[in-house]
Formats: structure tokens, C-alpha cells, sequence
């Protein structure tokens, strides 16, 4: 058409934000459908927004990484429970109607292969919230498309929240963030006079475990673009700083 104007789209990028309520945490109920036990947790986020993390009942922090969600869903979106004695179990001692509580987070590597996290919240007004700002981190385009940096920081970040209750990163963890290369991190470990299974026992990982007192927490590491790895380089161990625990 004559005199018509070019269309011009602006896209605004927010940068990721998380509330104060996901970082203090949130008292939820977590359930399953192949079980009838419900787990009472405390879901929280971390301050960049990389992950959900809880503790169950055996004091291991499992953690979901917010990347994978790939919907956010509540009320009679959510995903029921079936059983009418896991029923009965989530909506004892309760306000509100138990479907307005119901909160199932869709995740997985890709839209075939996906899981479900199900919770229940005491209130329907906190179902809505955490429901929102689930979806809103998990669909953010700078935390879709992060710098190698943030990348760097979120394996950090991994390996912070999974320490034990003596506030020590397990060898088993570093193994499992970097397991393209298992004899690599061996050796970069033993470059730092740090533990590995290589060159000490698990039993004397524990003793080794030194803290840099009031020093803040850090870290380098490298990006290998041929591998298409994360090599550990440690010009300043941030191993060190929290102690090394026992595999």
C-alpha cells in the first residue's frame, strides 16, 4: 500500500528478578502419583534465578534447574490427584479448596521427554504467585540466553547449594558437574593439594576441608571451545573456600 510505514516491533529485555518470597522460601507440599506419601518441603530459590532447591527427608537438597520448565500451571490447570487416600492427605488441616492450592511445574530436556513436580500450598493466593513467577523466570530471554559467565556462575551456584550440613562441597558433586572428564578434574584437584579419589581416601577428604575465613567465595574457570566443555582452572580454588566433604 502506498504511504504505508515499516513496522517496527521493540523488544523489551527484563533482566531476571526474583521476589523476596522465592528466596526465603515457601512452605509446600510435594506428592507423586505412583505413591500415596506426601513430603512437607520448603521451596526456595537462589538469588540469580538458576534453580528451585528443597530438602527431603533424608537431608539431601534436590534442586531443579529452572531452565528445563517448560510450563507453570495452577488451580484447574494442575495436575489432580487421583488416589482418594493422597487426596484426603493433602487437604487434612488445609484452607481453601484443595484444586485452588494445586501447583504441577512441567519440565524435562524437551516437550517429549518431560516430568511433573506437584505441590500444594496452604494458600491459593501463594499457589498463584509462585505459579506466575515460576513461568516468568522460566521464560525470560536473557536467562534463555545467557552469557558464558552467568553459565560459569550458575555451575557455582550448583555446587553452593548442595553442600553438607558441615557446609563442605562433596567430591561427588564436582564429579557429576564435570563428568565429561572425570581424570581432568582428578587433576586439576590435585594441582590445588585438594582431595581426590585418585590421591586420598573419602575418609580424609573430610580432614582436608580448609576454609578461607572471611574471604568472599571465588572462583575461575575456563571454557574449552574445542571440547565444548567446562575446564576447571584454578588460579584461585573456590573449592577452598567452603572445605572439600567426603564422597
Amino acid at each position: 500500500m502506498a504511504g504505508a510505514q515499516p513496522g517496527v516491533h521493540a523488544l523489551q529485555l527484563k533482566p531476571v528478578c526474583v521476589s523476596d518470597s522465592l528466596k526465603k522460601g515457601t512452605k509446600f507440599v510435594k506428592w507423586d502419583d505412583d505413591s500415596t506419601i506426601v513430603t512437607p518441603i520448603i521451596l526456595r530459590s537462589d538469588p540469580q534465578g538458576f534453580f528451585f532447591y528443597w530438602t527431603d527427608q533424608n537431608k539431601e537438597t534436590e534442586l531443579l534447574d529452572l531452565s528445563l520448565v517448560k510450563d507453570a500451571r495452577c488451580g484447574k490447570h494442575a495436575k489432580a490427584p487421583k488416589d482418594p487416600k493422597l487426596r484426603e492427605l493433602l487437604d487434612v488441616g488445609n484452607i481453601g479448596r484443595l484444586e485452588h492450592r494445586m501447583i504441577t511445574v512441567v519440565y524435562g530436556p524437551d516437550l517429549v521427554n518431560i516430568s511433573y513436580l506437584n505441590l500444594v500450598a496452604f494458600q491459593e493466593e501463594v499457589a498463584k504467585e509462585w505459579t506466575n513467577e515460576v513461568f516468568s523466570l522460566a521464560t525470560n530471554l536473557l536467562a534463555q540466553n545467557m552469557s558464558r559467565d552467568a553459565f560459569l556462575e550458575k555451575a557455582y551456584t550448583k555446587l553452593k547449594l548442595q553442600v553438607t550440613p558441615e557446609g563442605r562441597i562433596p567430591l561427588k558433586n564436582i564429579y557429576r558437574l564435570f563428568s565429561a572428564d572425570r581424570k581432568r578434574v582428578e587433576t586439576a584437584l590435585e594441582a590445588c593439594s585438594l582431595p581426590s579419589s585418585r590421591k586420598q581416601k573419602a575418609d580424609d577428604a573430610v580432614k582436608t576441608g580448609q576454609s578461607c575465613g572471611k574471604t568472599p567465595p571465588h572462583f575461575n574457570l575456563h571454557f574449552n571451545q574445542q571440547n565444548r566443555m567446562i575446564e576447571l582452572v584454578y588460579y584461585c580454588p573456590f573449592i577452598r573456600c567452603f572445605g572439600v566433604g567426603k564422597i
